[in-house]
């Protein structure tokens, strides 16, 4: 209300002598996230990404780069970084998108999962303008049912040259990996 009023002053006496704490995104040693003090995660050697900072909105280091830790992928935009990835195994299978150039030869990856929230088609693309050369392998099921990949899609959009594309029919409810 713009206006300091008898239950902003009940408030301040009600928290009165305790203690603030404010909190963000600690990353654990195990790629995963929890929301705690900086100073708690300095305790457990984590890495603090900032105060009022969530795990919703923070990708840690590690996280997504073995399919057992994948990163929860939404509709829209998804955020990844590769320099702290390792290669997986076993590789993808690229003879199911011969002629696309995929050579992943043991490539760093990261994995996303991702429950289909609808049935019908879907494109799941690394479009960005700002990019580099992508290669791109979708799992349903399992992270060892490949369905489909792509090397190089063609060009256009404003997207970097050299990305993937990969369109696919899914059905609601099912797990898909994207790697």
């Amino acid at each position: 209300s713009c206006s300091v009023d008898v239950s902003d002053l009940l408030q301040l006496v009600g928290a009165w002598g305790s203690e603030c704490v404010v909190t963000g995104s600690c990353c654990l040693s195990d790629s995963s996230c929890a929301e705690m003090s900086a100073s708690d995660c300095a305790e457990i050697n984590g890495l603090y990404s900032g105060d009022d900072t969530t795990c919703a909105s923070t990708n840690c280091p590690g996280a997504g780069d073995e399919c057992a830790t994948a990163m929860v992928a939404h509709l829209g935009q998804n955020s990844y970084e590769t320099e702290t990835a390792t290669p997986s195994n076993p590789e993808p299978d690229d003879s199911m998108c011969e002629g696309t150039w995929m050579m992943w030869d043991n490539s760093q990856d990261i994995w996303f999962e991702w429950v289909a929230e609808f049935s019908g088609d879907v494109n799941f693309s690394t479009c960005d303008s700002s990019s580099f050369d992508t290669s791109m392998a979708v799992y349903a099921s399992s992270c060892d049912n490949q369905v489909a990949c792509n090397g190089d899609a063609d060009s256009g959009n404003n997207c970097q040259s050299y990305h993937s594309e990969v369109d696919l029919g899914i059905t609601k409810g099912e797990t898909y990996y994207i790697r």
